[in-house]
């Protein structure tokens, strides 16, 4: 950091942390000066009315020599250059004198970059700031002063002093005069900061910020800001893409949009040149001035009278709405980042490797012998054939709660579904003659061909049942989220449960079948729901939805949500979304029709979600023994509706929660339990018949996906590539055989966010636990094994300080002394 240099200044004053300043002075201080500055602070101390970081020292230690001491002492004022319409507020209000009250009102005015601005720098008055460091801190390290990155499209004459032309020195280097106001300054100038590579025509500076050419904090977070207000609300970092949630509806997703990153995608992997990528100039956009004419899908140019079937499309949202400029207009010819762009990277991925697999199985690069060391290996050790799954792909959904975490998850699964459908309708054409040749039936689609006829393997797909495996697959979220999504403080579709899904594609791309692994269900959101929040969809959609006939059957006669303790305790009862539980609960049915529930098996469904109402209704009273304390269950309307829904007595029922059997030398003692322990009991019955209930349906839902029949996944063998469902079997194993031969798979892991709140459970410490294990995953394939890879080729480089998380996955997981193992050892 020298004299001129635009940097980021740590501030508590402002909104995100910092504020924008410039580096005016920079003098090395001497012993005695330093303490003389250290004594006049004393005295004036509490005065201060500055940015964070007055006379903060980034390393401890005195000067050793009287004439030039180790320290430097900054000066540095405010300083807007380069941050455009939000500088260009700041400046005016500093040209004008205007109050406070006329900048926040030009400031609630759009802009320019797509949102309002709320007034960031409002508030900031001119400062001057002297921070005394340690030298070895002007090098960019120091932790409250972080050089910026400046458009490369700022003058000269703003970057270097003002002046109008660039001062140079005898070396001809660039130098900058140290005037604030950009006048001469009769000191002579020093070393300026040179412009960095973010580009004026992308907000933010870079669709990248691995582009940036100063990576920190400050530099992240500005970019990521001036993105969201420019409703850009993804961006990338090497190949981890971050996603703001926007809370609002964006015009950014749709069948036109998704074609044009498969378009992007086959240019890449065949290798295709500008002119051919999809968002290229010369393929998309020019083209004449387009009108709002709706045709073929898309919107048609204006100009003379031409067969419209010739003339290119721009590409429309869902709601027949033209997608964003941004889309379109891009001068590299390159999409921006976009969920689909990693959705997309991972599919391309699966399919090189798929392709390479082929091409050394066909003995390229002495592929033959390897292929049968795998197969010799497989054989020894019992194991999975690696060489036949090769090239399997993950991708990993996190944030904190309300992030958008779910509907990502969905919109991923969306553009694979549409690879499939494209796919398949590439091969129905492209096989129809050879079909009709060979007098193969229509029903049967060839799949799986190597290129090789006469030793070709091949997979059978049925073709198109009731549903197709991609809509059975998208059918299943509107029946998991009905189960297990609640409404929380930050979001009202908040996941409260977390799932793997591992999508298995042929070896020619298509989508095959699926599986689905749920874990860690909230349970602890049946019995307990802070204000505003609500407990699981289901209740409320139900009670809502259900018609004369279903309440006579479900016993629910005039009962609402008001009525029972599970729904009425936070007395939150809509959704601030605008979504009907009517409407949910109609598309839940729907989804379950597609998925072969069957009509019995749903309300038997329902007859659980009646029951676990009414179970939180049951009451308990005490009675006391001249032997020990006990209590009874009321013979209540809610006890009895729920051991009639439960097809139990209620002798049985009450007996089970109001006491306990224990085995002692071979004798059997019934105990009775207090009020308390049945309570308790009462609420393991609660919690143990919901999950329960949630087990099955995403059972019964792999059944669908899997392309299993019931009879198969209740039968205790396990088909060729295809997994038994039964519960003995691991994740691992089922995720593993639904993949075909020759084939791959792509992991989407939708993980709900790190929590905390007032009262913890033993849920929260595993979601926060599993949170923690992501993050430190994150760390060790960003941080650790980069650089690590540096220092084994050599590489120079600069050590990157990353937050490492591994102290407090210590404390969680430490064999012998981490909180688990205690737990365990109670």
């Amino acid at each position: 950091m020298e004299e001129g240099s635009h940097v980021w200044l740590r501030s508590p004053k402002s909104e995100w942390g910092w504020v924008p300043a410039k580096i005016i002075k920079k003098t090395h201080v001497t012993k005695k000066s330093l303490k003389d500055k250290d004594k006049a602070n004393a005295e004036d101390e509490g005065n201060g009315d500055t940015a964070a970081g007055e006379n903060r020292d980034s390393t401890a230690g005195e000067p050793t020599d009287d004439s030039v001491g180790s320290k430097v002492e900054l000066t540095l004022v405010d300083d807007f250059t380069g941050l455009g319409a939000e500088g260009d507020y700041y400046l005016k209000q500093q040209r004008q004198q205007m109050t406070k009250s006329d900048i926040k009102s030009t400031l609630s005015k759009t802009s320019g970059y797509g949102r309002q601005i709320s007034g960031y720098y409002a508030h900031m008055e001119p400062f001057t700031q002297v921070i005394v460091v340690d030298d070895a801190g002007t090098a960019g390290e120091h932790p409250d002063i972080k050089l910026r990155n400046m458009p490369a499209s700022a003058s000269s004459a703003v970057l270097f002093g003002g002046s109008s032309s660039p001062k140079r020195n005898k070396k001809g280097q660039l130098v900058v005069d140290t005037n604030r106001d950009g006048g001469n300054h009769d000191k002579s100038g020093v070393l300026g900061q040179p412009p960095t590579l973010i580009q004026d025509t992308i907000t933010g500076g870079v669709d990248d910020l691995i582009g940036l050419t100063h990576l920190h904090e400050p530099a992240i977070l500005h970019a990521l800001r001036l993105r969201y207000n420019a409703d850009i609300i993804y961006t990338s970092t090497g190949p981890i893409l971050l996603a703001i949630n926007p809370f609002k509806s964006m015009d950014v997703y749709g069948r036109g949009l998704m074609d044009l990153y498969r378009r992007q995608g086959e240019v890449k992997l065949t290798g295709g040149g500008r002119g051919s990528n999809p968002a290229s100039p010369r393929s998309m956009l020019d083209t004449p001035q387009m009108s709002p004419t709706v045709a073929n899908g898309g919107v048609k140019p204006k100009g003379k009278a031409v067969n419209p079937l010739s003339l290119p499309t721009l590409p429309l949202t869902d709601e027949g709405k033209p997608i964003p400029s941004l889309y379109l207009h891009r001068p590299n010819g390159k999409l921006p980042p976009h969920v689909y762009q990693t959705a997309d990277d991972a599919y391309r991925a699966m399919m090189r490797g798929i392709d390479l697999e082929k091409f050394m199985k066909r003995g390229g690069l002495g592929g033959n012998n390897r292929a049968a060391s795998s197969r010799k290996m497989k054989s020894e050790k019992g194991g999975v054939d690696d060489f036949e799954r090769p090239t399997n792909q993950s991708i990993l959904v996190s944030g904190e709660s309300g992030a958008g975490k779910t509907v990502t998850t969905k919109i991923v699964l969306n553009y694979f579904a549409m690879l499939s459908r494209k796919l398949q309708e590439s091969l129905e054409e492209n096989n129809g003659v050879q079909e009709k040749e060979d007098s193969r039936p229509q029903s049967l689609l060839r799949m799986g061909s190597t290129g090789n006829e006469k030793n070709a393997t091949s997979t059978l797909i049925p073709a198109d049942k009731d549903a197709s495996i991609e809509q059975q697959v998208l059918q299943s979220n509107p029946i998991l989220e009905a189960f297990g999504n609640a409404r929380t403080m930050r979001n009202d579709n908040s996941s409260r449960f977390g799932k793997y899904i591992n999508i298995a594609f042929t070896d020619k791309g298509q989508l095959l079948r699926a599986s689905i692994d749920t874990y860690l269900l909230e349970k602890v959101r049946l019995l307990h729901q802070a204000k505003g929040e609500r407990n699981f969809h289901i209740f409320y959609q139900l009670l809502d939805s259900a018609t004369r006939e279903e309440r006579e059957e479900l016993l629910l006669d005039h009962f609402t949500v008001e009525d029972f303790n599970l729904t009425n305790q936070s007395e939150t009862y809509d959704r601030r979304d605008n979504i009907l539980d009517t409407d949910m609960h109609q598309e839940m049915v729907d989804a379950m029709k597609v998925m072969n529930f069957g009509q019995e098996t749903v309300s038997h469904l329902m007859r659980l979600v009646v029951a676990v109402l009414f179970a939180g209704n049951m009451t308990f009273t005490e009675q006391k023994t001249s032997y020990t304390e006990a209590c009874v269950l009321e013979y209540d309307e809610a006890s009895k509706v729920v051991a009639k829904l439960l097809g139990v007595s209620f002798e049985n029922l009450a007996a089970s929660l109001t006491s306990k059997v224990i085995f002692a030398r071979g004798d059997i003692i019934h105990k009775g339990l207090d009020v308390g322990q049945a309570q308790k009991a009462n609420e393991a019955l609660i919690k143990s018949i919901y999950g329960a209930a949630f087990d099955f349906i995403a059972e019964r839902i792999n059944v669908s996906i899997n392309g299993v029949s019931p009879e198969e996944a209740s039968s205790t063998s396990t088909s060729a590539g295809r997994p038994s469902l039964r519960k003995n079997t691991s994740s691992a194993d089922s995720s593993a055989s639904i993949i075909p031969p020759g084939g791959a798979s792509i992991g989407v892991l939708d993980i709900f966010g790190f929590e905390t709140f007032e009262v913890n459970n033993f849920e929260q410490l595993c979601i926060n636990y599993t949170n923690e294990t992501l993050q430190q995953q994150f760390n060790k394939f960003v941080f650790k094994l980069e650089q690590q890879e540096y220092e084994r080729e050599g590489i120079l480089w600069k050590f990157i300080p990353f937050p490492d998380n591994q102290d407090v996955l210590d404390l969680i997981d430490k064999p012998r002394t981490g909180i688990l193992q205690l737990l365990d050892e109670q």
